[in-house]
């Protein structure tokens, strides 16, 4: 494949996995309104421009020309920008999990000749091609879909036991955000961070599943599956903490934005920190055969010590740029808004 002009926009943990990985075959512009942010993606070969998207014609400046635009911006804006994208016909690969639906942006997009793929982490994500590639390839009726999900540091240190590359109020969106899950066939709406059960990787010691509202667009996708579910992974002293301060009162609307802004400092990795992402896709169904079978996927990432890149980034990153690839090289040239499910989908 000849070089293409890519823009990547946030040059936060994830936007520099998606520079790392991309810089190598083609020409990447890379926008973000940190400093500090671009100094750490210009360790490979980008075009490194330290912008505010919202700032008149710059999004259009840094889009314009691109073959395809990757967005790792922050939920909270996540859709406004990928809404100006559509407007500007682009391809897009967007990883921000965002409140809103951005599906409801595809006969937008599919009139401006856009092809865009949302939700395209490890989870939602990664998880996604695989729960439909499972669903309509690997079994004749999938009857029960169960994803575990979670990154986290290698060495978790009190209190909070936790890191995360992402915007804070991401995380705590999943810790308050009621859980739309299909059980047994009937939709059904449970709290955040209920159900928990134990659950081990080798390497990670006993871990806490939780529910979280990461299902999604798999529910609409996969109408012919009866079970539908997701669970986070966190460390047990974590999980044990955030629940007393849900119970201490520090979930109130009026609470929440101090929280927050703690979070927000107390959960950043330090230089150089490990952290490990783990997943286990959990499928029940019957063959072909009529043999009724059990199984799961696992994906167990390290820490990238040597370019300096979180395990989350990496398993984060790498989905959106391998789903760039095949829009760039055609593979995948279907005009409007797409969740990553539709990649599973596609037999090729």
């Amino acid at each position: 494949m000849s070089r293409r002009r890519v823009t990547v926009l946030g040059a936060g943990l994830i936007g520099r996995a998606m520079v790392f990985d991309l810089s190598r075959e083609h020409d990447v512009t890379v926008a973000d309104l940190n400093a500090e942010n671009l100094a750490a993606a210009s360790r490979w070969p980008c075009r490194a421009v330290q912008a505010d998207v919202f700032a008149p014609g710059v999004l259009e400046e840094m889009a314009g020309a691109a073959d395809i635009v990757l967005s790792a911006m922050p939920g909270a804006i996540g859709c406004r920008v990928l809404e100006r994208l559509i407007d500007l016909g682009r391809n897009v690969v967007d990883i921000s999990f965002t409140e809103e639906d951005p599906t409801r942006l595809s006969d937008r997009a599919a009139a401006r000749g856009a092809t865009v793929i949302v939700d395209c982490g490890v989870c939602p994500g990664l998880s996604n091609i695989a729960a439909a590639h499972a669903a309509r390839r690997r079994f004749a009726r999938l009857d029960r879909y169960v994803c575990y999900v979670g990154g986290l540091p290698r060495d978790p240190q009190p209190p909070w036991f936790y890191r995360n590359p992402f915007a804070a109020e991401s995380v705590i969106d999943e810790y308050t955000r009621p859980c739309r899950f299909r059980i047994g066939g009937e939709a059904v709406v449970l709290d955040p961070l209920s159900g928990a059960e134990t659950i081990e990787f080798a390497g990670t010691g006993p871990l806490v599943a939780f529910h979280t509202d990461g299902i999604r667009t798999l529910l609409e996708s996969l109408p012919e599956v009866p079970t539908l579910v997701e669970k986070t992974l966190r460390h047990p002293g974590h999980y044990e903490f955030v629940v007393r301060l849900r119970e201490a009162g520090f979930f109130a609307p009026d609470v929440l934005p101090a929280l927050t802004a703690v979070c927000r400092r107390a959960w950043r990795f330090a230089p150089g920190e490990a952290d490990i992402t783990v997943m286990r896709l959990l499928f029940e169904g019957r063959l072909q055969t009529g043999a009724a079978v059990r199984l799961h996927m696992d994906l167990v990432d390290h820490f990238d010590a040597e370019n300096g890149l979180l395990s989350m980034a990496r398993t984060t990153g790498f989905t959106a740029t391998a789903a760039a690839r095949l829009v760039l090289d055609g593979r995948f040239a279907r005009p409007g808004v797409h969740p990553p499910e539709a990649l599973g989908f596609d037999a090729d």
